[in-house]
């Protein structure tokens, strides 16, 4: 059976693409290995320096800034529940004025390990979104990599001889032929019928439209929740935001799935990892081994 191809004009910055992670997560289980993904960057921020009035000294501007966007953020949260962090969040700079170098990041994991460029935007997200981290430096750039289990320096030769930010600006034109407004944008294809589906969307929205591309053909499957299953699941996306395992296994509420896996929190496979007003989940990491040949430990 042919898949739907979901395409996401997105940026690594916003909020409400940060928030549809939870749906995501529910399109995979509920439509399984019916879906291709397709991430293309956007590019939300260009150069916030333009922006700064003339009467604004730099820091305070930048103060404001940050301020106003993580309260914004937090805005989001209210509805689509995923983590944010407020605290230390200090994004954006006179050096760090764009989103850009987060983009052109994305397109530099894309070349250098296509199965891990996803992980790594998500990974990207988090470092943003629920960890304030400054993202935006080439130093957290190179850690957020290597957190994703992408090689260094096939991550850093497209970031830094010109191929990533190419790429970056071919999608950017892909953008502005779709007439993408805002983000996140979405184009669900199937078999050649494409349907175009603009801003922050709900799972029984997303689940519709592949309904409606297909002509019917790819329908929603039952989902039940196990160890097995949630496993299963973070063989891909080895976090898990708390709202993302609720969603993607059809749990009524919050109560409910910390019901299910208290048991696995109390024997030690999942370990919880707080995360200011939510948390994630993800297994523990395995006991310290040194390869003789390479030298590592970990």
């Amino acid at each position: 059976m042919s898949k739907v191809i979901i395409t996401n004009v997105t940026d690594p910055v916003c909020p409400w693409c940060w928030g549809e992670e939870p749906f995501f997560r529910k399109l995979e289980t509920h439509f399984p290995n019916l879906i291709n993904w397709r991430n293309v960057m956007g590019g939300l921020v260009e150069d916030m320096n333009k922006n700064k009035p003339a009467d604004m000294d730099v820091r305070s501007y930048y103060n404001k800034e940050n301020k106003d966007f993580i309260a914004h953020c937090l805005e989001t949260a209210d509805k689509h529940h995923m983590p944010i962090k407020a605290e230390g969040f200090n994004l954006f700079s006179e050096t760090e004025n764009s989103s850009f170098p987060l983009c052109i990041a994305f397109k530099a994991a894309q070349m250098a390990d296509t199965e891990k460029a996803d992980l790594f935007l998500y990974n990207l997200r988090a470092a943003v979104m629920a960890e304030a981290r400054q993202a935006i430096s080439e130093a957290e750039l190179i850690a957020i990599a290597d957190e994703s289990g992408i090689d260094i320096a096939a991550f850093l030769d497209p970031l830094n001889d010109g191929s990533a930010e190419k790429a970056f600006w071919q999608d950017v034109e892909e953008a502005i032929n779709l007439k993408v407004e805002v983000f996140p944008t979405f184009v669900f294809e199937y078999e050649g019928k494409k349907m175009a589906l603009k801003s922050f969307r709900d799972y029984n929205t997303m689940a519709a439209m592949i309904k409606a591309v297909s002509g019917g053909k790819l329908l929603s499957q039952d989902v039940s929740f196990s160890p097995e299953t949630l496993f299963e699941l973070m063989e891909t996306h080895p976090r898990l935001a708390a709202e993302e395992v609720k969603e993607a296994f059809d749990f009524a509420d919050l109560q409910t799935m910390e019901d299910a896996i208290a048991p696995l929190l109390a024997t030690g496979d999942l370990i919880k990892q707080p995360a200011d007003n939510s948390y994630f989940v993800r297994k523990p990491a395995k006991g310290m081994a040194c390869d003789l040949t390479t030298g590592i430990c970990k």
